[in-house]
């Protein structure tokens, strides 16, 4: 084997990777053997006849399952007719060298996880979560390694393919199921519909939308749970997967539930702004339910917030509101 993770965590193959365990029989075979021979730096890896189109998508589906597998994303194909055989001839990108450095690179970073082992799943999340948000940054320079896992590793930026191969990683070493998701988005910043990659995670037996990307994003000054255990109906305001996902149907898990900042009403918007200042807060970030125009509520956080902050006070304030439309997420802060 090129390199070898087997005591940070167990192939993907063996603990079920979610695109692999989508396969029929006969593409799982075929997975298993282009995953051995990538695992090799094999120069060339004999299959059954298959279309190519078939080929490319046991190859990305591999690649999505295992993110240790950033040397190589693409691959040549020769058909031998007469024997009804095929050829795929994997390209790689780094040399045996350069791959077994950086492997280390990863275990060690991987390795600042350890004291998560034991605790509970929302926790290994949350901090992963966190730790992103707080040492990484988004490249929108889309410079070398962007797209893999070697951008937050080595240069702690990447774009939103390789943040998600990352999460993917940290949650293999503790032990959480997930999946890297490919699709479109709409960019909660300028509203740009463009090629996007998050998370599917298990929590708990539950499973979950985690866009840790579009969280990094947006943070300001503190860090932003937009898209922090989303359900289905939620995810797909803004985002399209294009393959099947894992059907994620709890409600109450995502951050604003958990800590008590869903607003039904405009009392319950008074309430916790209110309950916010009184504790000295100069930031609350609340997330609205029933929006039906969008423009005369941002307005309207604007005025609730003034006007609370005045009850409390006995003074005015300069209030900043930035928002995400697309989850009805409102960031409020008092200057």
């Amino acid at each position: 084997m090129l390199f070898d993770m087997s005591n940070i965590f167990k192939p993907s193959v063996d603990n079920g990777g979610y695109y692999y365990s989508r396969l029929s029989d006969e593409q799982k075979s075929i997975y298993r053997i282009i995953l051995s021979g990538i695992e090799t730096y094999a120069e060339e890896i004999k299959l059954p006849m298959k279309p190519i189109n078939e080929i490319s998508m046991i190859f990305n589906r591999i690649l999505l399952d295992n993110p240790t597998l950033f040397y190589t994303s693409s691959f040549s194909q020769i058909n031998d007719l007469c024997k009804q055989k095929c050829i795929v001839k994997p390209d790689y990108k780094y040399s045996n060298k350069f791959v077994r450095q950086n492997t280390n690179h990863i275990k060690t970073c991987l390795q600042t996880f350890e004291a998560l082992k034991t605790k509970r799943d929302i926790e290994k999340e949350m901090y992963v979560h966190d730790y992103c948000l707080n040492n990484f940054k988004y490249d929108y320079t889309f410079a070398d390694y962007s797209y893999l896992v070697l951008g937050p590793v080595l240069n702690n930026t990447a774009v939103c393919e390789g943040i998600a191969k990352f999460v993917k990683l940290a949650f293999d070493y503790l032990g959480i199921e997930s999946v890297v998701v490919s699709g479109k988005a709409k960019n909660p910043i300028n509203s740009a519909t463009e090629g996007h990659a998050w998370n599917v995670v298990k929590i708990d037996g539950k499973t979950y939308h985690l866009d840790v990307t579009f969280d990094m994003t947006l943070k300001d000054k503190t860090n932003r749970y937009d898209y922090f255990n989303l359900t289905d109906e939620d995810i797909k305001k803004d985002h399209t997967a294009l393959d099947d996902l894992p059907v994620c149907s709890t409600i109450g898990n995502d951050y604003f539930s958990v800590n008590s900042l869903v607003v039904f009403t405009p009392a319950e918007l008074e309430k916790i702004i209110g309950n916010g200042l009184t504790q000295g807060k100069k930031n609350i970030t609340v997330k609205l339910k029933n929006v039906k125009n969008t423009e005369s509520v941002v307005d309207k956080v604007m005025s609730v917030s003034q006007q609370q902050y005045m009850k409390i006070y006995k003074r005015g304030v300069t209030v900043e509101v930035k928002y995400n439309l697309n989850q009805a997420v409102f960031d409020i802060n008092f200057k």
